[in-house]
């Protein structure tokens, strides 16, 4: 179901009531009668002129008189619904005519809405003409709002491609640069490897041996995010797996880039499950990165992992600030990112939660987080153990 916000409300267009009389007195009255409406006032003396005016603008209502010289009311009404563009415009035919019913008759047949007998009552016209005002303003506005809705639809359809375009691009380039990179380190390990090496040489190589990797990395979480954006998730591979297993290997990897920290590990009973091993290693480095980022040094990080019935749960405790409740609700989007340092900022392209979210969501998993100032924060995965 499509969710479209209300459209502001803006004051209704005045509305232009075309008057048509051959005695510039009766249209003076007319003009003193409707006056407080607040309208457009619009004086024609001929039907030949009405149909001049008709041609430039659009009118609320007609008040047409009947015996004119020249063309009369009829035949000029009889013109004017002749016309695709002014046939739906309201006509009240004014006349002081005898009440013959066959003049009345005759009106309504060329397309009279209604028919008054001079003398006029100011009142009743004034009622009678704010009620085809009324409807032509309400029409207007929702002229108005139609074209506004589709504008905005157009605007938002322009952005939904171009968003498509750029995610599909990105994943275009991160594929291509693979295998250059391949080529890179693969040269950059063969180096390493040759004996005849001086210190400063095997330093600037090691350089590019880590930065390659780094880039690497950034690659597949790029790739990562095109394919859960425009691929219908990230795939995954099941097959069966200790849950318990994979955290140490994710703490011995976070540990080498932070060597000054400790990470804690807790497990409970049996970690066995069908998952996907690689992206479960995913999730855990994303989620201790996350930790070790954003709670102070020298504190240390919790993770635990225990299997219920019919899931896997893993955890991860940090201390430090809570996050933001302004936060909370866009936390797992991509390119969402909390404060951090301007190096942390660099090093980060904020896609680890929105990658981690799509991990769990490809498992028919759930992933969630509390955070407070007495808690700290804990970001919790549940997994079923089974497809």
């Amino acid at each position: 179901m499509e969710v479209i916000a209300a459209l502001p409300e803006s004051p209704p267009p005045r509305a232009k009531i075309l008057m048509v009389d051959d005695v510039p007195a009766n249209l003076i009255a007319l003009e003193a009668i409707l006056e407080p409406l607040g309208q457009t006032l619009v004086r024609a003396q001929s039907g030949e002129e009405a149909l001049r005016h008709l041609l430039q603008d659009d009118y609320a209502v007609i008040l047409m008189d009947v015996q004119m010289p020249g063309l009369d009311g009829l035949e000029t009404v009889a013109l004017i619904k002749s016309r695709e563009r002014c046939r739906h415009i309201p006509v009240i035919f004014i006349t002081a005519l005898s009440r013959e019913m066959a003049y009345v008759i005759k009106g309504y047949a060329q397309g009279a809405v209604d028919y008054l007998l001079k003398p006029i009552d100011a009142d009743i016209l004034r009622a009678k003409v704010s009620v085809f005002v009324d409807l032509y303003q309400r029409g207007e506005m929702l002229k108005t709002q139609a074209m506004e809705l589709s504008e905005r639809r157009r605007i938002e359809a322009e952005i939904a491609a171009a968003v498509e375009f750029q995610q599909r691009l990105v994943g275009i380039v991160g594929h291509d640069i693979r295998s250059p990179l391949a080529a890179l380190l693969a040269t950059a390990k063969m180096l390493l490897t040759m004996g005849e090496l001086t210190d400063r040489q095997a330093k600037a190589i090691d350089r590019i041996a880590r930065s390659g990797v780094r880039i690497e990395s950034i690659v597949q979480v790029l790739l990562d995010f095109a394919s859960a954006r425009i691929g219908g998730g990230i795939q995954i591979r099941r097959r069966p797996v200790d849950l318990h297993t994979l955290v140490p290997k994710a703490i011995e990897e976070l540990q080498q880039a932070h060597p000054g920290r400790r990470i804690h590990y807790t497990s409970e009973g049996e970690g066995g499950g069908e998952w996907d091993p690689d992206r479960l290693m995913q999730v855990l480095v994303n989620l201790l990165d996350n930790a070790l980022k954003y709670s102070p040094e020298g504190t240390p990080v919790t993770v635990s992992t225990r299997l219920e019935p019919d899931a896997g749960v893993l955890e991860v405790h940090n201390t430090g600030e809570p996050i933001p409740d302004s936060l909370m609700p866009s936390l797992f989007e991509p390119f969402r990112r909390g404060a951090q340092s301007a190096q942390t900022v660099k090093m980060s392209l904020g896609l680890g939660l929105y990658i981690v979210q799509e991990i769990v969501r490809s498992h028919g998993g759930t992933a969630d987080v509390r955070s407070s100032q007495e808690l700290g924060t804990i970001f919790r995965v549940r997994l079923p153990r089974v497809a």
